[in-house]
């Protein structure tokens, strides 16, 4: 197995669509508006969302499948139906993954060649906990979670639990000068904090066909039906374009854009979240 394949081809597309309060429950991500690096704070605070790219994002992985067809979703009683789907790659204690705009990563793990064919859909095992990193500057002053204005914000070190009834706190930090930021990682239980939700969608993701479905899976990969029943995510995609594996194909190149990857907006009290959104992986082969 050529070495290229160890080093980049490992994530297909991965979401989570907590922190959004779920007006953005159905398929639509509203990009955040950048005017010479600086953000439009209305967008955040009057409108209550926008998405835009973390300086990084961390996940931990464990398994990722190329599929041939869309699988069948799981259910509170089934797993989900990846007989159209080939491993071909997993590390059972996790690979912690540090995703950025573009860019690519070397991954542990064991790695195998898919089957010559043409992968049309794509599905990762992942945590449910999510690492977001970010600073940047607003037209206008914004406040933070924590009542500190400027138009200089950024994530806070710290952790939280998205999920029902939970909103985490202490995402966020602003003031008068630019921001050092902190990780804040982010723990889903649900992807709706006013109700369970265990689903979740996006489409036409970073301004692509792409598309994803998120499942909150429990220990035995079903479908989970409460917070406390949440063990991993599951994300199942639609590739943008499919990824043909042929006798001649010795390499695959993988780059992110996570334009989308996270989430800003109004905790209710004109003060700024911080969270995860949608990200995408494009993969070409050689």
């Amino acid at each position: 197995m050529a070495r290229s394949f160890i080093k980049l081809l490992y994530l297909i597309l991965v979401i989570n669509l907590s922190a959004i309060n779920f007006s953005y429950a159905d398929s639509h991500v509203d990009s955040c508006t950048i005017t010479g690096g600086i953000y439009d704070k209305t967008q955040v605070i009057d409108n209550g969302y926008c998405a835009s790219a973390p300086s990084t994002y961390e996940i931990i992985a464990y398994e990722l499948y190329l599929c041939t067809s869309a699988p069948a979703a799981p259910t509170t009683t089934t797993v989900m139906d990846l007989s159209n789907c080939y491993k071909n790659w997993e590390l059972s204690s996790g690979a912690t993954l540090s995703v950025q705009q573009n860019a690519t990563v070397d991954v542990p793990g064991t790695m195998t060649r898919p089957p010559n064919g043409t992968y049309t859909h794509g599905v990762m095992l992942i945590d449910n906990s999510f690492g977001i990193t970010a600073s940047l500057q607003f037209d206008e002053a914004v406040t933070d979670q924590d009542g500190n204005s400027g138009v200089y914000c950024g994530t806070k070190s710290g952790s939280g639990t998205y999920g029902t009834g939970a909103v985490p706190t202490g995402t966020s930090e602003c003031g008068a000068s630019e921001i050092t930021a902190g990780k804040f990682t982010e723990l889903l239980t649900s992807f709706d904090s006013g109700s369970f939700s265990g689903t979740a969608e996006g489409d036409n993701l970073n301004g692509t066909s792409a598309s994803i479905k998120g499942y909150l899976i429990d220990t035995n990969s079903y479908l989970a039906e409460n917070d406390a029943d949440v063990d991993k995510l599951l994300g199942a995609a639609t590739f943008a374009s499919p990824v043909n594996f042929t006798e001649t194909t010795t390499t695959i190149t993988m780059s992110f854009n996570v334009g989308e990857g996270m989430s800003m907006y109004n905790n209710g009290s004109n003060r700024i979240v911080f969270g995860s959104g949608p990200f995408q992986a494009v993969i070409s082969t050689d």
